[in-house]
């Protein structure tokens, strides 16, 4: 015996099926919304400028200076808090480095200035044996309880 659906169960089924499809994305894609009066500016052709990336800079480095003696390398250096907070507990590090760039060693020392408050500058010293290897350095910054803290090198070449 063969079953047969009636006219109005078909019917149902087609529409349930057609209104799932068309929640769920089978179905038309909606329009984009229209343009604010504001946001419709003319086209010109051009792409517009990527956006300048965001400085999210808390220390600038602003000078360092080395000396040696026959028993020392010394790293005097100035740096600005250019946060928009006071910074405090600042550990000042100094990897290093032979002409490789391998790290012979990292030193700490601290701001002369503690705490920082924004915009204001600070001296640091930062003191380790010497080695005749030694032919480079970098300097990083770290707040005690804080972590590290993002820095933007401004020293002149």
């Amino acid at each position: 015996m063969k079953r047969v659906l009636c006219p109005s169960w078909t019917s149902l089924l087609v529409l349930v099926v057609l209104t799932f499809l068309g929640g769920c994305g089978g179905g038309e894609q909606a329009a984009p919304p229209a343009a604010s009066p504001e946001s419709a500016a003319p086209s010109t052709g051009a792409a517009a400028p990527p956006a300048a990336p965001v400085d999210r800079s808390e220390m600038e480095l602003l000078e360092t200076r080395q000396s040696a003696t026959q028993t020392t390398i010394t790293i005097v250096g100035r740096v600005k808090n250019v946060s928009q907070r006071e910074v405090a507990g600042v550990a000042v590090s100094a990897d290093f480095q032979d002409a490789t760039g391998r790290s012979l060693r990292v030193e700490q020392g601290s701001l002369a200035r503690d705490p920082l408050p924004p915009n204001e500058t600070s001296e640091f010293r930062i003191t380790t044996p010497y080695n005749e290897n030694i032919k480079r350095f970098n300097v990083n910054f770290a707040e005690l309880f804080g972590g590290p803290l993002v820095m933007k090198d401004s020293r002149q070449p």
